[in-house]
């Protein structure tokens, strides 16, 4: 019983219930001398509803992207998890970022089955740890602090995700 006297819609529904029955049997001056003790009951039960429908706003928004979007100094980073949850990063997005030119096919070349079009359109994307070595090659200062924000936010999660799975990426 307690339980469901616990949800702030029915603590707002009881409360609204006895102001209308207090008004009711004792008239337009007991709504005017209760109110003040109205605006007290319900201020916890609606800041609760205020909470959940915004906790209920960014799960919707944001589930269906979870674990893909990634946010680099206000720059989108798409990432693709595969069956062996290895995270694929898309190159454009890198690019963009970096601002060095990253040509597929020499990627491809450098990096066998590390390199790879994914998702619809297909895209270019590059595995994360393969990513990281490359982007450890060149001596930017930019580019090796967006190398160390691959490795601590995309990479380092994804290798513990793999070892707490008990999955080999390199098998």
């Amino acid at each position: 019983m307690q339980r469901w006297l616990g949800s702030p819609s029915v603590q707002v529904a009881l409360w609204l219930g006895a102001y209308a029955l207090l008004g009711h049997y004792f008239g337009k001056f007991a709504y005017l001398m209760a109110s003040p003790l109205l605006a007290l009951g319900l201020r916890r039960p609606v800041v609760a509803l205020a909470s959940s429908f915004r906790h209920a706003v960014r799960s919707a928004v944001w589930l269906p992207v979870h674990g893909q979007h990634y946010v680099y100094r206000s720059a989108t980073i798409h990432v693709v998890e595969d069956d062996g949850l290895c995270r694929w990063v898309n190159l454009a997005d890198v690019q963009k970022v970096a601002g060095v030119t990253l040509a597929e096919r020499t990627l491809a070349s450098i990096y066998p089955d590390r390199v790879k079009a994914m998702g619809t359109p297909a895209r270019p994307h590059m595995r994360d740890d393969a990513l990281i070595a490359h982007l450890g090659k060149i001596n930017q200062p930019e580019v090796l602090r967006f190398r160390t924000w691959i490795e601590r936010n995309i990479a380092l999660p994804g290798q513990k995700l793999r070892r707490n799975s008990g999955i080999d990426a390199d098998a």
